[in-house]
């Protein structure tokens, strides 16, 4: 491993461990709504796609973007599963939910020819169908503010937890073709960080609460592959970068009064 890339790799899992931090301490204090829509802002696929644009050029990064759509509907059937299940217990939402992927994944990589177009639509739909399934026919209700104070301790084991999880699906990414590292760059690890670390602080209805919002919040991170995409070649890979995030940022925001109203 070049010094690149272990640069990328401790980056990585620096960035995703503060952000997922900080983003489980804000839905906490802040209720599941808000917590939800911050949570899910670009963290993996920011540094995943920033440094893959460093380390093989922006060409391959603009390439990676186009199966985020899918990755991103797996991980939307990840979370999915896991906030359908985890009232049965953390360990089997995080096993069901993983198989989930892991099934999905195989299976669409024979038809890895398809583009950015049919995993577009196949993402929206998933996002969605499973948002208002959860909202209609789950009826998973909104969680208030948790009143709870935070040890350093509890604040060292989510920024480790989340960023180690973070930094294997980037370590994936690094050796894999355009096709997987687009999978592996929208990898749930930040869904599947938060969920853990929300279901052990504020209890499995709190987690619930804060996946169900981010089924429909995650559609910024295809926004952001959109843009990236289309910018990278364009006006750079940090422009891109930037342009990007903010227009992710826009999106989140444009969706909250979704949210306020429960669609």
């Amino acid at each position: 491993m070049d010094i690149l890339f272990i640069q990328r790799l401790f980056l990585s899992v620096i960035v995703a461990g503060v952000w997922i931090t900080l983003a489980t301490i804000i839905s906490e204090k802040m209720g599941s709504k808000l917590g939800g829509m911050i949570g899910n802002l670009p963290s993996t696929i920011f540094t995943s796609l920033l440094f893959i644009g460093i380390t093989q050029g922006v060409d391959f990064a603009a390439a990676t973007t186009v199966t985020v759509p899918l990755g991103m509907f797996l991980s939307t059937m990840f979370l999915f599963v896991f906030i359908s299940l985890v009232s049965k217990g953390l360990i089997p939402a995080v096993t069901a939910g993983l198989l989930t992927w892991i099934a999905l994944a195989i299976l669409f990589s024979l038809f890895k020819d398809y583009g950015v177009i049919t995993w577009s639509v196949l993402y929206f739909l998933g996002a969605i169908g499973t948002y208002l399934f959860a909202e209609k026919v789950q009826k998973i209700p909104s969680s208030g503010k948790v009143k709870k104070s935070y040890s350093f301790g509890q604040i060292t084991f989510r920024a480790l937890f989340a960023g180690s999880i973070v930094g294997l699906s980037v370590l994936v990414a690094q050796i894999s073709s355009p096709f997987w590292a687009g999978l592996f760059a929208s990898f749930p690890a930040m869904m599947l960080s938060a969920m853990v670390i929300l279901t052990l602080s504020a209890g499995y209805p709190f987690a619930r609460a804060t996946g169900k919002v981010m089924l429909l919040a995650s559609t910024n991170i295809v926004i952001y592959s959109y843009v990236a995409g289309a910018l990278f070649p364009v006006i750079g890979l940090w422009w891109g970068t930037l342009t990007a995030y903010a227009i992710a940022a826009a999106w989140v925001f444009f969706l909250k009064p979704l949210f306020d109203k429960g669609l």
